[in-house]
């Protein structure tokens, strides 16, 4: 079970990744809606290759960052934590190894389903 767990409103929303492609933005046709306005109507997407999952932004206005460190492309590993803007992410490939002990009593669970 692949998840990105999105941080909002003081708790992580966990967003089980199924599709090959899982659109990210503020925008409400996205597969994950992240209602901030530091994040871009269309700011990133997931896509997953075979086993592994990459992130791509989108040309958004405040940018992508995984671990710090800004980027346009880069494949994603469990546990790294994302920024749509300033809004926080974890990237989670084993699901309860990725979840921090002190978010754990504050998830919410939502599955993308595939098409």
């Amino acid at each position: 079970m692949v998840n990105l767990m999105v941080y909002q409103s003081g708790t992580y929303r966990v967003h089980e990744l199924v599709r090959d492609v899982t659109m990210i933005g503020r925008a409400p046709s996205n597969h994950i809606v992240i209602d901030n306005p530091v994040v871009s109507a269309q700011h990133a997407i997931v896509l997953k290759v075979g086993d592994f999952y990459r992130l791509k932004d989108l040309n958004s206005t405040n940018g992508t960052q995984i671990n710090g460190i800004f980027v346009t492309d880069a494949d994603l590993k469990d546990s790294d934590e994302i920024r749509f803007g300033s809004v926080k992410a974890v990237f989670a490939a084993s699901c309860h190894k990725a979840w921090p002990k002190r978010f754990r009593g504050m998830l919410q669970t939502s599955r993308l389903w595939s098409d």
